[in-house]
């Protein structure tokens, strides 16, 4: 499965950036996986589920997604990534997210704080991002 990531919501700082987009029932990520919100910044990348079922089931299975830049010319961060319990940075079982570090996914955190940021200052309601499964 492959998505475009649009943010509802983004915060363009000079230090700090973050987008962030929800998802609902009809959404391929929300029907497949469970996942209601994806929120990419310069410290994390959230993944917040609907349950603590789909939680579970998302972290008892190995992932790697590719971040794909949709923009002109090609960017650092572009590249597979792992997902799984080596990169969580933490896990919150009360509301069902799980927090992975952007610089240990990304592979640095130069290469994370610009992720974020070609995200970020893109805007609201338009994408640079896929992001594919591989499973």
């Amino acid at each position: 499965m492959s998505f475009a990531f649009t943010p509802s919501y983004v915060f363009d700082g000079s230090n700090v950036d973050n987008a962030t987009e929800g998802y609902s029932s009809g959404d391929d990520v929300y029907d497949t996986w469970g996942i209601d919100e994806i929120a990419i910044g310069s410290s994390f990348i959230t993944l917040y589920f609907t349950s603590a079922t789909t939680m579970s089931t998302w972290r008892n299975s190995d992932r790697s997604v590719q971040f794909e830049y949709t923009g002109s010319g090609s960017k650092g961060w572009e590249g597979t990534y792992d997902l799984t319990s080596d990169e969580e940075y933490s896990v919150n079982n009360s509301f069902n997210y799980v927090h992975y570090s952007t610089s240990d996914v990304i592979g640095s955190i130069s290469a994370g704080d610009a992720f974020a940021d070609d995200l970020s200052s893109n805007g609201t309601g338009s994408s640079v991002l896929n992001i594919n499964d591989l499973g």
